[in-house]
């Protein structure tokens, strides 16, 4: 991906020029690409990531008072809805000792999954029936570790290869340019800690093109002092994307701390900054 070479520093001071000669392409092939895959050339698409546009986007969300994201859980396998997707939960029981937790029984369950294409390089998409339970951004030479991953969240599970034409067809509409249908949304099922699931909720309330702090994030489910928590849950997502983790960055407006890569998390901050 073009979006790897960029660093910090390339980032803040540097040109379109310069980042085509990292590449190794011309400029004009550059924008052509860049144009193709989000809507605009490169310099605008630099643009979108300053640091005085991501400050403005985050002083929108300190506009939502106290509480708003605060969500009501429901009780295990029941289903809630929010802005893009069906989410049915199971939380972990109460495990014995400070910070334990139990295993959620899921022997019986089949767990498809695939390897395909996004805007933001390969993603492993895993599913129990249709009901989305893992979506993770796959490195070249990286899809073991996923799947290690995968087999670790869902430890009780069958876990088969399936890159049938049903979970293509899911992964395209995931990554559609014109954004989720709020009509026909997605079906997830996770599992995790109350307190995750809550903030995954809150997450899920986050419009495309929305950037938040962690600070702020914390504050909106009416929990100011529990930032390193919320932030603990936020890396712990295991359906990127759609559970917009992306979205939340640091309160100076620096783009960091993504479990799929930095550089992925700005691509897909600008990606989205053109599709609205």
């Amino acid at each position: 991906m073009v979006i790897h070479a960029f660093d910090e520093r390339v980032w803040e001071y540097s040109g379109a020029e310069e980042i085509a000669a990292r590449v190794g392409v011309s400029r004009d092939l550059l924008d052509t690409v860049f144009a193709r895959w989000a809507g605009v050339g490169l310099t605008r698409f630099m643009q979108s990531l300053t640091l005085s546009r991501i400050r403005k986007r985050l002083l929108e969300a300190k506009g939502l008072p106290a509480g708003a994201l605060q969500p009501g859980l429901s009780g295990a396998g029941q289903p809630v809805f929010w802005v893009c997707c069906q989410l049915r939960l199971l939380p972990f029981g109460q495990g014995q000792g400070a910070g334990r937790r139990s295993e959620v029984k899921t022997s019986g369950l089949t767990i498809t999954y695939g390897l395909y294409p996004s805007p933001f390089g390969d993603c492993l998409l895993a599913m129990i029936g249709s009901e989305i339970c893992y979506l993770s951004f796959v490195d070249e030479g990286k899809r073991q570790v996923h799947l290690e991953e995968l087999r670790h969240n869902w430890p009780q599970a069958t876990i088969i290869a399936d890159d049938g034409e049903y979970g293509r067809s899911m992964a395209a509409q995931i990554f559609t340019a014109a954004g989720v249908d709020p009509l026909n949304p997605f079906s997830l099922l996770l599992k995790g800690t109350a307190f995750q699931l809550r903030v995954w909720q809150a997450l899920l309330t986050l419009p495309m093109g929305a950037m938040i702090s962690y600070q702020g994030l914390a504050a909106l489910m009416g929990h100011p002092t529990a930032c390193r928590a919320v932030a603990s849950a936020v890396a712990a997502n295991p359906v990127g994307y759609l559970i917009p983790c992306h979205r939340v960055i640091r309160k100076s407006g620096e783009i960091h701390h993504y479990r799929w890569g930095s550089s992925r998390k700005k691509a897909m901050l600008g990606w989205e900054a053109y599709q609205l």
